[in-house]
């Protein structure tokens, strides 16, 4: 179930008011990636790793976990929010 929150904007500096138990669908997101450990299972290390640019940001995910019922994830702690892509979705 998606929740659709039109009077909401959040960024960076709002991370800590976004509840991690939320997942966001996203129609600009190339990749699926998570920072709520708890939804995940197998969490683990990778060969290849993820360049990921948000924001002004880069950051290096390292890890990957299974999100039930979907599949793979990267899974990055210091991200802002559970973010699947709409185009990963779709497929």
């Amino acid at each position: 179930m998606f929740l659709q929150h039109q009077d909401a904007l959040y960024t960076n500096q709002d991370k800590a008011n976004l509840p991690k138990s939320w997942t966001l669908l996203d129609s600009q997101s190339s990749v699926n990636v998570f920072l709520n450990g708890k939804l995940l299972g197998n969490i683990h290390d990778v060969k290849w790793v993820l360049t990921l640019y948000c924001n002004a940001v880069k950051a290096i995910v390292t890890k990957k976990g299974i999100l039930k019922g979907y599949g793979m994830m990267w899974y990055h702690l210091e991200g802002i929010s559970n973010i699947l892509s709409l185009h990963n979705v779709q497929k």
